[in-house]
C-alpha cells in the first residue's frame, strides 16, 4: 500500500501533478486544493497518498495534508462515490469548509458539482454526517441554530469571515440590548465588533 509520496516536481496541472522518484515519474490525480499548495517545478515535495487498484486500472490519488486525505476516504466509502468523483468534490471548496457545508446540510453545495444529484447529495449528507461527529464545536454552522434572525446570521457569517469563531460571534450578539439586536446586518457588525475588539 502506498500511504504517501517525496519527490521532484517534473510537471504540474489543476487536476495531477507528475512526481519523479529516482528516475520514475508517478502520476498523482490531485484537487485544485492540493494544486495551490505545491510548489514550483523541480522543487521537492511530499503528499499524503490512496493508491486505487481496480480490474482495469492503478492510479494514485495525493493530498497536501491529512484532513483532506480523511476527507476523500470517507467520500468514497460513499455509496456511489469513485475516486475520481470524490477528487472533483474536494477541488468544490476546502475541506473544512466542505465539512462545514456538509454538516449544515447544504444539498445545493453538492449538486453544483458535476455527477452529483439530489439523491446522490443526499446520501453524502445522510452517511457523512454522524462520522463528524468530533467538529470543533466553535466551527458549527449558524444554520442550526435557529434563536437567530435572518440578519443576525448574515452579521455571523460575515464576521466568520474576518476571522472570529463563531462561538464568540453568537455570544456578543445574545448580549446585546433588545433594541441593538434588531438593527439591519451592518449596524449588528458594527456593535459586535466593539464587544470583540
Amino acid at each position: 500500500m502506498i500511504v504517501s509520496i517525496k519527490g521532484q516536481i517534473l510537471d504540474k496541472k489543476p487536476n495531477h501533478v507528475i512526481i519523479d522518484i529516482n528516475g520514475l515519474g508517478y502520476l498523482c490525480h490531485i484537487s485544485s486544493n492540493t494544486y495551490n499548495e505545491l510548489p514550483k517545478k523541480n522543487k521537492e515535495v511530499y503528499l499524503e497518498t490512496y493508491y486505487n487498484v481496480t480490474e482495469n486500472s492503478q492510479e494514485l490519488f495525493a493530498f497536501s495534508d491529512i484532513l483532506e486525505k480523511e476527507l476523500f476516504m470517507l467520500l468514497i466509502g460513499v455509496s456511489g462515490i469513485g475516486p475520481k468523483t470524490g477528487i472533483n468534490l474536494l477541488s468544490a471548496v476546502t475541506p473544512s469548509e466542505f465539512k462545514r457545508r456538509l454538516i449544515a446540510s447544504e444539498v445545493s453545495m453538492l449538486t453544483a458539482l458535476p455527477g452529483i444529484g439530489p439523491k446522490t447529495a443526499r446520501r453524502i449528507i445522510v452517511e457523512l454526517k454522524d462520522k463528524f461527529v468530533k467538529l470543533d464545536s466553535n466551527d458549527l454552522p449558524i444554520e442550526q441554530d435557529n434563536d437567530f434572525s435572518n440578519s443576525q446570521k448574515d452579521a455571523i457569517v460575515a464576521l466568520e469571515t474576518l476571522g472570529y469563531k463563531v462561538s464568540l460571534i453568537s455570544k456578543a450578539i445574545s448580549e446585546l440590548d433588545q433594541e441593538d439586536k434588531e438593527l439591519d446586518t451592518q449596524g449588528l457588525i458594527k456593535k459586535v465588533l466593539t464587544k470583540l475588539r
